[in-house]
């Protein structure tokens, strides 16, 4: 079963015989080893940890992200192999040659996935009928041809947020709450990014982030889905988000997004398995 692997002690990673080696300088050399079968994902918020170069190769072999924090231990960067893909050219020449039209009906159908996720978690936290009802017309009105639909996306996420976590949160401010919800994200990107990547698409392309400055804008349309699994995470915590640098315990609890469970296709898929802290 595929493990998060969480690096807050360990000082030196490497591999052997293809397993994960993490020794603790700190504590006597103290060694633990797991397969790369077993690895879905490495977060490290340890600035001091050695990586080593042949350990960098095999994970990007394997499609397993490495997700590096800075020092207040938001996730900053993260690696990807674009070349895995064995028709990677192809993939990505059809990426660019989708069509307008095509990236606007994807767009829509991925905000009405969007709005209804967050009208189902407003529902299941028994929140007012009202905001849910707001948030189904919403979704009604991306049917209409004369309605924008990042209009509608932004109009029901400032309900929705404020819903949640009460009417004087706005999102990108400086408090707890923002501080975990990003942190929550840019698990969610990296994860999303490298299976992008694994398909043969190029997470720069996007459908309808289209900056220049982000590397990341098909990965930033995609994630818009799953949003709502960071923010109940984060509504479960709030009350003790009392500080823009998150704790230890807080950030390994959002970490467990990727335990929660997606219905898709008739089925519960559990998004990423189980969390390993070492």
């Amino acid at each position: 079963m595929p493990n998060i692997i969480h690096i807050t002690r360990a000082d030196d990673l490497s591999i052997t015989n293809n397993q994960l080696v993490m020794i603790d300088e700190d504590n006597n050399d103290e060694k633990n080893k797991i397969s790369l079968n077993d690895i879905s994902a490495i977060v490290i918020e340890n600035c001091h940890c050695k990586i080593s170069a042949i350990l960098q190769l095999r994970l990007v072999e394997n499609n397993i992200p490495i997700i590096i924090c800075n020092e207040k231990h938001q996730p900053e960067i993260h690696s990807l192999g674009l070349f895995n893909h064995f028709q990677v050219t192809l993939r990505i020449n059809e990426q660019i040659e989708w069509s307008k039209k095509k990236k606007e009906n994807l767009w829509i159908k991925i905000v009405e996935n969007k709005i209804e996720n967050q009208k189902e978690l407003l529902k299941y936290l028994e929140k007012s009928d009202i905001s849910i009802a707001r948030l189904e017309s919403y979704k009604e009105n991306l049917k209409k041809d004369d309605i924008s639909a990042e209009h509608q996306e932004a109009i029901a996420s400032r309900m929705y947020f404020q819903e949640l976590y009460s009417n004087m949160f706005k999102r990108f401010d400086e408090d707890g709450i923002n501080s975990a919800l990003n942190y929550g994200y840019m698990i969610l990107r990296a994860i999303i990014s490298s299976k992008i990547v694994a398909k043969g698409f190029h997470p720069s392309l996007g459908l309808h982030h289209k900056s220049q400055f982000n590397a990341y804008n098909f990965s930033d349309d995609i994630i818009e889905i799953f949003r709502p699994m960071v923010d109940y995470l984060v509504y479960i915590y709030k009350d003790i988000l009392n500080e823009v640098k998150l704790s230890k315990e807080i950030r390994q609890k959002i970490l467990l997004v990727a335990q929660q469970k997606v219905f898709f296709n008739g089925k519960n898929i559990i998004f990423l398995k189980r969390l390993t802290i070492i």
